[in-house]
């Protein structure tokens, strides 16, 4: 099932493993670059050569799904893992998708974001752990529901005047599960929840 570079990879009917180029036309990104960086990070002059603190995305889906992956027959090898051309099952690229928010609940590319500039940025709707498939909440969902700005969660967060987060998802975004994200709600009497 070879594809064109221009053609849309859909997730959930693929059945062989993607590559990085695959994974970076199955999630609308411009440049296959964004996925490298999810696969192996590159190393930072400001830390001597050492790897980055946190795991890459791709690794951290592929621990996160392991038990699941195994009993598929989908494991992902070690050699994988440190191949300059890797090959990720199409479950992992969809779960990345879906956790990130490149992709919605169903597997289909979320619009929104296809304009965004670089850096890190929030997603339009929550996302999907991939390991327990428990959706995550982010700043901007809580800001909006509360009618508030991003910055006044942040500055609040700071002080330690709000809930702290739950975690951090692959890219290191805070979130809250949605049973955090509504007691916050509720604190704040706003009866819309997650």
């Amino acid at each position: 099932m070879a594809s064109t570079d221009n053609e849309h990879i859909d997730l959930t009917k693929r059945t062989e493993p993607l590559s990085l180029s695959d994974i970076s036309r199955a999630l609308g990104l411009k440049s296959r670059s964004t996925a490298q960086k999810w696969h192996k990070p590159p190393m930072q002059k400001a830390m001597a050569g050492k790897a980055p603190r946190n795991v890459p995305a791709l690794h951290a889906v592929v621990d996160a799904m392991a038990e699941q992956l195994e009993s598929a027959g989908q494991g992902v090898s070690r050699e994988t893992l440190e191949s300059a051309r890797p090959m990720y099952p199409p479950q992992v690229v969809l779960a990345l998708g879906k956790a990130l928010g490149y992709l919605d609940s169903k597997g289909r590319i979320v619009e929104e974001i296809q304009n965004k500039g670089r850096g890190r940025w929030l997603p339009v709707e929550p996302t999907i752990d991939p390991g327990s498939q428990k959706k995550r909440v982010y700043i901007n969902h809580l800001a909006k529901k509360l009618g508030i700005k991003n910055e006044s969660i942040e500055v609040a967060l700071t002080r330690e005047r709000f809930t702290k987060p739950d975690g951090t998802d692959e890219i290191g975004r805070s979130f809250w599960w949605v049973p955090t994200a509504n007691k916050i709600l509720k604190e704040h009497n706003i009866e819309d929840r997650f």
